[in-house]
């Protein structure tokens, strides 16, 4: 054998070394696997057109075309994208699949395609993936949902990804919509998976994206930088040691209790050592119109902070500003954290006025960080939004720029959160944001930008335009908080 043939024979080893390689994509709860390199899970005909493609979940959930006697059928075309094949579908036939659950549950969905200049056209709202459990509904209103590719011109390779709860999965279709032909997609789809389960962590799901990253040389899209929990907790920690975060009850971090910032609100008075109590002088935020912070409506009693939200007369000088009838209050840390894990077991008000947990510091007119560690409306107009914990992360100014930055999400608990008591946790480090609910980390975020020591804040505000305006029969209504208690690592 010549020279030239060894080193032709050696790259394509090297080459099918590097696919066969490759990790394949975590098995818990994959329902549907569908991979374009993989001849052997395809039906072809003569022309490398498409009939079946098989499913590699081993769950059975095989597409069929939707229509044989087409004139042109999904083809199979080789070394397409990164070197592998992809399925390239012209507007003329797709691929539909039964039912795969019945029942209402999560759905977490990955696709990979891409759109050549050639294949551009049609009409927009072109579908890579579609389920249709009912089938004279619009499949962009619950229980059905898609994955639809929104423009009609070319795109580069994409990573899309769809995450939903209370879902059935099927009847569903692939690069078409289940009910109709009229949207089936111009373009190639190289994998699609589908997973009857949420991920639990953003360090699970980005397992998958850095797989189909690899796999098919495509960006990992911004969301895999934060991931939010779909669906209830689960198991939650038992609390075992009151001197541990919830979270760590074996004591991984290593933990180190704060305790200029921690407080068990076990006395009669609030420790104006430990606490500023805004009230309406200075420079002291007033609260957002109309409900004007007062420090009597912050006391502690019962073991607990008690912030009071209430119908009340307020003074003629606070009239003028736009303050009228309504009253809560805000306190705040004297000292300021860091990095570290922050605490509280608390009980959001049974009203629309909101409560809060946050850090923040506006201290500085170039340096102004906001973390929201939640916002809740405990009662409102609509039912839904009692069970929503608001999580967020908020820039207000930074030397470069009074750009505001949000980086936030919401997690929709099963109960009401102002029913009762609950442990919220944070755990704030250099690199990561991570929001915990009764110990179970309910949403992970990349730290961008928030790594300036801050104040720990419990308050409650008019939040009318969110929460909607306060039903005053529902006044005086109380926000409790039990404890803070924050940590640090001691390494």
């Amino acid at each position: 054998m010549s020279r030239l043939a060894w080193l032709l024979l050696a790259l394509m080893v090297l080459s099918t070394g590097a696919h066969a390689a490759l990790e394949a994509p975590t098995g818990d709860g994959l329902v549907l696997w569908l991979d374009a390199d993989d001849p052997a899970a395809m039906t072809l005909d003569a022309q490398s057109q498409i009939l079946r493609w098989r499913d590699k979940s081993a769950k059975g959930n095989d597409v069929d075309v939707d229509n044989p006697k087409a004139a042109t059928l999904p083809l199979r075309v080789s070394n397409a994208l990164n070197g592998r094949a992809v399925v390239r579908f012209n507007g003329t036939a797709a691929f539909v699949g039964k039912a795969i659950r019945t029942a209402k549950g999560p759905v977490t969905v990955f696709v990979v395609s891409q759109r050549l200049p050639e294949q551009a056209g049609g009409k927009a709202w072109q579908r890579l993936f579609s389920s249709r459990p009912q089938l004279a509904d619009n499949d962009n209103v619950a229980p059905n949902f898609g994955i639809s590719v929104q423009q009609t011109t070319a795109y580069e390779p994409t990573l899309a990804l769809l995450e939903s709860n209370d879902v059935p999965i099927g009847p569903f279709a692939v690069a078409r919509n289940v009910v109709g032909t009229s949207e089936i997609l111009r373009g190639d789809i190289a994998e699609v998976l589908v997973y009857d389960r949420p991920f639990s962590s953003q360090t699970e799901r980005r397992k998958v994206f850095e797989y189909l990253a690899k796999k098919w040389a495509v960006a990992i899209p911004p969301q895999a930088d934060a991931w939010t929990r779909v669906g209830p907790l689960g198991t939650t920690p038992t609390p075992t040691d009151a001197d541990l975060p919830l979270s760590d009850q074996a004591n991984v971090g290593r933990w180190q209790r704060d305790t200029r910032l921690s407080d068990e609100f076990n006395g009669s008075t609030l420790d104006a050592a430990r606490w500023h109590v805004n009230d309406a002088t200075g420079t002291d935020s007033l609260g957002r119109k109309p409900a004007l912070f007062l420090p009597e409506n912050a006391k502690v009693g019962s073991g607990n902070l008690n912030i009071t939200f209430r119908k009340q007369t307020l003074p003629d000088k606070y009239l003028r500003l736009g303050y009228k009838d309504y009253s809560s209050a805000m306190v705040r840390t004297e000292e300021r954290g860091l990095y570290g894990y922050y605490e509280a077991r608390a009980k959001p008000m049974n009203s629309a006025g909101s409560s809060a947990f946050w850090l923040a510091w506006t201290g500085l007119p170039d340096n102004a960080t906001e973390i929201d560690i939640f916002e809740i409306g405990g009662k409102t107009k609509n039912e839904a939004f009692d069970r929503l914990y608001n999580m967020n992360a908020h820039v207000w100014a930074t030397p470069q720029s009074t750009e505001h930055l949000s980086a936030g999400s919401t997690w929709k608990a099963p109960w009401r959160l102002a029913n009762t008591f609950h442990v919220y946790g944070f755990d704030w480090q250099p690199e990561t944001l991570r929001w915990y609910v009764d110990g179970v980390l309910v949403r992970e975020a990349k730290n961008t930008h928030w790594h300036f020591p801050m104040q720990i804040v419990f308050d409650s505000e008019a939040m009318w335009d969110w929460f909607g305006v306060v039903d005053d029969g529902d006044l005086p209504s109380v926000f409790r908080v039990d404890y803070v208690r924050v940590w640090q690592r001691k390494n």
